[in-house]
């Protein structure tokens, strides 16, 4: 029995493992102007860039990522969350290629918009399919793995962009999907899939070959009738999102989360890393910063998704939350003193390096994938699609609104104003995350269900006892 458990759960490893392999191209898109941006804008350069012009090749991947999340919506329901994802291989192949040989940033830009697009795309129906051929007990560690692969691909992108050139890194991404293509397409396809196209038989098999034993009876039994209650014999719509309660409940916490994430300043330290440092003016190179930075991050997080079943995604989200809003803070506070008192800073020109790494740590070990994971729990079947494409739009949008802020506010009134600000904010999300967010550690994703459709029932119920009384 234990052995095929362990069969079992090495081909959910495995899936999970070459399905996520495809989301570092997204983190090489949006790590890419750390290394590249500076060599654009500067005087030198071989494609002549402003500064504005930059600042929106920088959050091209945010705007395009809202298009493959809504046409994945529709895909991942239509033709499969496997095939939708092995769809964006070509697309991310070819739009590296083309980086290869662009000659103007419009079209660096353009590409950047369209591999944004299928990261939007990535990020929709992976999480759907991990969150559906996972065991409970280990879906919190698969949850976490694009997230992973996203930071894996940020410091790789920043380590070949100090040692090669756009031409040969973009050369050398390309590999990237490939090998992602010829991993994924022998994996199976979710089960939840095959349930809801009534093709029952490869539905069983599927979960079959996912639990290491044919005696799958039961669970493919309460999987059947899980998918058909959830369906309501209806198409989902995006008004399903707000007009059901359990659906309302579950978007309310994803909001929380995503809005703490974006608006902690995450996007930003993404986007300029090594011109934060350079501002920062340390001892330390930027370069050998920014590789510091992307690497205690990946560390931190491989830490994190493999003691996230252990003590409960809530618990992390709520210490990581503290310790990105303290961070940033003293970030804060270094580039105040740096700007009004400058005979002063030299004497602490250790802090903000320290700041940053310290706040990467602490949101990797929460917030980095508390969005995603709770993503692939929180939305029933019927509406999981729609979900995850709107939930996607909904955090590339706060993204590059976080982003924009970041600009304007530090080239009007200086590098503190912006991260003071996110300070703040990521303080009051703590609070929303204590009070609202709920542990689902251990829980099928049937009992998360009948958890949000209780807890709403509840709710209902409490309120007509108060209107009663009244």
């Amino acid at each position: 029995m234990q052995a095929s458990q362990n069969r079992g759960r090495l081909f959910q490893y495995l899936a999970t493992l070459s399905g996520a392999f495809s989301i570092i191209t997204s983190g090489i898109n949006l790590g890419w102007t750390s290394p590249y941006l500076p060599q654009l804008l500067s005087t030198n350069s071989s494609i002549p860039t402003s500064s504005d012009e930059g600042s929106w090749c920088a959050v091209m991947p945010l705007l395009g990522s809202p298009v493959g999340a809504l046409l994945a919506a529709i895909l991942g329901d239509v033709i499969g969350r496997k095939n939708t994802t092995l769809l964006m291989t070509p697309i991310i192949f070819l739009s590296f290629i083309w980086i290869a040989f662009a000659d103007s940033i419009w079209v660096i830009s353009a590409i950047r918009f369209v591999i944004g697009a299928t990261e939007g795309a990535l990020y929709t129906v992976l999480p759907m399919y991990i969150g559906e051929i996972a065991d409970p007990e280990i879906r919190g560690l698969l949850a976490s793995t694009p997230t992973i692969a996203g930071i894996a691909g940020t410091l790789f992108i920043n380590i070949i962009g100090q040692m090669y050139s756009i031409f040969t890194s973009s050369i050398i991404c390309a590999f990237v999907p490939l090998i992602h293509f010829a991993a994924f397409i022998l994996m199976p396809e979710s089960p939840y899939y095959y349930i809801k196209k009534h093709r029952l038989d490869e539905a069983k098999q599927s979960l079959v070959v996912l639990r290491g034993t044919d005696n799958v009876q039961d669970e493919f039994d309460t999987l059947c009738k899980a998918v058909s209650r959830q369906e309501q014999s209806k198409k989902a719509r995006v008004t399903d999102l707000f007009t059901v309660a359990s659906n309302r409940k579950a978007c309310m916490i994803y909001v929380i989360i995503c809005l703490t994430n974006k608006f902690s300043g995450k996007n930003p330290c993404l986007f300029y890393t090594t011109m934060i440092f350079e501002e920062a003016g340390s001892r330390i190179s930027s370069d050998l910063s920014t590789i510091i930075y992307c690497s205690v991050e990946l560390v931190a997080t491989l830490v994190a998704i493999f003691v996230v079943d252990k003590f409960g995604k809530k618990p992390l989200m709520i210490v990581s939350t503290v310790g990105c809003s303290v961070s940033v803070f003293f970030l804060a506070a270094y580039f105040y003193v740096k700007d009004w008192y400058p005979h002063v800073v030299e004497s602490i020109d250790w802090l903000p390096i320290t700041s940053l790494v310290a706040y990467n740590v602490l949101f990797s070990i929460g917030l980095a994938f508390g969005a995603v994971s709770v993503l692939s729990e929180l939305f029933p079947t019927s509406v999981k699609a729609v979900a995850l494409g709107t939930a996607d739009t909904f955090s590339v949008s706060m993204g590059a609104i976080a982003s924009k802020l970041f600009q304007i506010t530090k080239d009007e009134f200086g590098m503190y104003v912006p991260f003071w600000f996110f300070s703040v904010c990521t303080g009051v999300g703590l609070i929303f995350i204590v009070k609202f967010v709920p542990e689902t550690k251990g829980k099928t994703l049937e009992e998360i269900q009948q958890y949000l459709i209780g807890d709403c029932d509840s709710e209902k119920n409490y309120k007509k006892k108060s209107e009663f009384n009244v």
